[in-house]
């Protein structure tokens, strides 16, 4: 019988072996949205390393994750919406795996993926991370909160399906803005965030939508624009257990270009874990690259909730909410 992940992504369908790969079919449906519209980017994500499982015994050795554990994907040689059908691929290649989705009819993937593991996980990227501080002293009561989408997986608190259910924050930080997300510091993550575990472990899919999407609010505090995730890097360190408490920090790193042209923008990120003691250990790092849309800035204007945060918001990025 199928457990609840494996329900949530590709409800009945099975994981289909070829001999060479492994695929299953997947629908967008509301339950996948993010931008509204649009799935969100940690599912196709989570769903590729779904298949990790399928394939163990010729990608990662046996048929679990093998950590550290590095991931890039990259994203928009087709578009997705939300009520697509789209199929997942995926085969062993040397230590690790690679890995697509396609929207049917669609010529070019919708998303890619390059999975390595244990020994062979390179590094994430080139970034330092001087903003991540070293206890959670040193972020209490700074915090401010950032406005959430209704029906987002990652931010819709209204949300009626299954979804993560994070609010996000500022930390107007000694380093610039950051924006910052936790899990476990309330019993009702059980039923949201750490839903999305198997065997007592966090799954992959909750640690890359998050850090997608505090990442991407990194990057609107930065360009003062909303976008859609064109490259992600992903370096986990480690397993994590439903038990621990979870820290996301998020930065804009670099912005070219302008928004009635063409911009893009750069953001780097982490997820640490807090110990008893209030310290951090960092179990993940993250990267990534947006590209701007104006027309996904006006819809936060429009569909971002509270009105006050959102206000807040585009004024900590150095813009009008109203135009």
């Amino acid at each position: 019988m199928a457990d609840f992940i494996h329900s949530f992504l590709f409800q009945d369908s099975p994981i289909k072996n070829h001999g060479n790969g492994v695929s299953a079919t997947m629908v967008m449906d509301s339950s996948k949205e993010g931008w509204v519209g649009i799935p969100h980017g940690g599912i196709g994500m989570g769903a590729i390393l779904e298949l990790v499982p399928e394939i163990g015994h010729s990608a990662a050795g046996k048929s679990e994750f093998q950590y550290p554990v590095s991931c890039s994907f990259r994203m928009g040689g087709a578009e997705a919406r939300v009520g697509d059908k789209v199929v997942i691929e995926a085969e062993a290649v040397d230590d690790g795996m690679s890995g697509r989705i396609s929207v049917e009819g669609a010529a070019m993937p919708y998303i890619t993926g390059d999975i390595a593991f244990g020994a062979r996980a390179a590094e994430t990227d080139d970034y330092a991370r001087p903003y991540v501080p070293s206890a959670f002293s040193m972020i209490e009561g700074k915090l401010d909160h950032l406005p959430h989408y209704r029906n987002c997986f990652v931010c819709g608190v209204d949300r009626k399906l299954p979804g993560l259910k994070r609010r996000f924050h500022l930390w107007k930080s000694p380093h610039g803005n950051i924006s910052c997300a936790f899990a476990g510091f309330n019993d009702e993550d059980r039923d949201t965030f750490f839903r999305f575990e198997r065997n007592g472990a966090l799954h992959p899919m909750g640690l890359l939508a998050v850090l997608d999407e505090t990442m991407g609010w990194g990057g609107f505090l930065a360009s003062a624009n909303g976008g859609v995730s064109v490259r992600l890097n992903y370096k986990i360190l480690r397993k994590i257990g439903i038990d621990e408490k979870l820290v996301f920090f998020g930065r804009g790193e670099k912005v070219m270009g302008r928004i009635d042209k063409r911009m893009l923008f750069w953001a780097s990120g982490c997820g640490a874990v807090m110990q008893p003691d209030g310290s951090f250990e960092k179990v993940v790092e993250s990267s990534g690259q947006w590209y701007a849309m104006a027309a996904l800035t006006d819809q936060m204007r429009t569909e971002l909730i509270p009105e006050s945060l959102t206000e807040n918001a585009f004024a900590v990025a150095g813009i009008p909410s109203v135009v």
